[in-house]
């Protein structure tokens, strides 16, 4: 329970900041997810404060986002660009996560907040929690706003919306700037989003077989 609440927090955290910043609702129902998260007595509870404060979160986004289609969420199949390219570059992500996961020594299915199953990477899927915002999510709604992305690197197949090849080059692009780009982790070092994935990992790792305090990465307010 103690590393999956820490990457729930650091999550919920880091969204409600993303909304602050923009001056989005939502900060009172992420304030209450948090709230929930860190007094959650089983897995089934964190799970669903993690759930209620994620819905907070992107509903506020849609604000932001509604020009190009954004109502909240959705996925298996996307059904409008930015869910399009949220779920893309959560793929790159993860392929990420996994890399660094495995440079730790750790096993990618073994997970503490995701269920565990075989050919799931739970493991990877929890690290990647804590970076699905400042990396993706922030990427994805600057180059939305900035014109880098558009309606026209949108296709419509399969019954949803998925990106072009030319979005995808795009995106991909994007995520290995930012990938290079420097943050400053709650502990207080700076290192590049890169370095931090491989660094949580390998704090995970000292959580796990010395028991040393784990703290997520999160974006302050």
């Amino acid at each position: 329970m103690p590393l999956a609440r820490a990457f729930v927090v650091g999550k919920l955290r880091t969204a409600k900041a993303v909304l602050e910043r923009h001056g989005l609702p939502g900060g009172e129902a992420l304030a209450e997810a948090l709230a929930q998260a860190q007094e959650a007595p089983h897995l089934e509870a964190l799970r669903g404060a993690e759930g209620f404060g994620s819905r907070a979160y992107f509903m506020g986004l849609t604000q932001l986002l509604r020009p190009w289609g954004f109502q909240g969420r959705n996925r298996r199949p996307p059904r409008d660009l930015v869910n399009a390219a949220l779920s893309y570059g959560y793929a790159v992500l993860l392929g990420r996560a996994l890399l660094a996961v495995r440079l730790a020594g750790l096993h990618p299915e073994v997970g503490f907040l995701h269920a565990e199953g075989r050919r799931n990477p739970a493991l990877a899927l929890d690290l990647m929690e804590e970076f699905r915002i400042p990396v993706v999510d922030q990427v994805v709604l600057s180059a939305l706003r900035r014109g880098r992305l558009g309606l026209e690197h949108a296709e419509m197949r399969e019954g949803g919306v998925y990106l072009s090849e030319a979005g995808k080059r795009i995106l991909i692009s994007l995520l290995e700037e930012r990938f290079l780009q420097e943050a400053t982790h709650p502990l207080g070092f700076r290192k590049t989003y890169g370095e931090l994935l491989e660094v949580q990992a390998a704090r995970l790792k000292a959580a796990i077989l010395k028991g040393e305090p784990y703290t997520p990465f999160f974006l302050r307010g």
